[in-house]
């Protein structure tokens, strides 16, 4: 696993990523673009044979930093809607802004896929050992919901932060 120094720009910039930070739209956008691109820098991958793969719809945007980072190819998948095809390139980043257990990746890792994500929760570091890079490993683990602070094991979800719906 590779985790992101925290320098003062990424710092800022979790800050406003964090569920609880009031933060929507262009503005969170923007904060997941920045680190998508910041994090591009430590991929171990070949730009012109990469393409990075976002997971629909949440990390469309971190998934461009990533794109726009590296100068690779795009592809969006959409898990509930259709099968995972592995891109025709050597290299394949899975981008997922948000990573809770892992569940809807695990189904499409292969040995060399890479998987690229904003934040991921502590226990399901284990299941993308050497595969991971990732901004930063959090405790927190919750339910995505329509409310604008975390509670009860619930907190604002972060697509519809990304897109300005809460």
């Amino acid at each position: 696993m590779f985790e992101l120094e925290h320098t003062e720009q990424i710092k800022r910039l979790i800050e406003i990523t964090k569920s609880n930070s009031g933060i929507s739209g262009p503005e969170l956008a923007k904060a997941h673009i920045e680190l998508g691109r910041l994090l591009s820098a430590y991929l171990p991958v070949e730009p012109m044979d990469t393409t990075v793969v976002a997971m629909m719809r949440g990390s469309i945007f971190f998934a461009q930093g990533i794109y726009f980072g590296l100068g690779c190819k795009f592809q969006l998948f959409d898990p509930k809607k259709e099968q995972y095809i592995r891109p025709q390139t050597k290299y394949v980043i899975v981008a997922d802004s948000v990573i809770n257990t892992g569940s809807t990746i695990k189904p499409i890792l292969e040995p060399d896929t890479l998987i690229a994500s904003c934040v991921i929760n502590e226990k399901a570091v284990p299941f993308f050992q050497d595969q991971l890079y990732t901004v930063r490993v959090s405790k927190n683990s919750f339910v995505g919901s329509n409310i604008k602070k975390q509670e009860g094991g619930k907190g604002p979800d972060t697509t519809m932060r990304l897109f300005n719906l809460i």
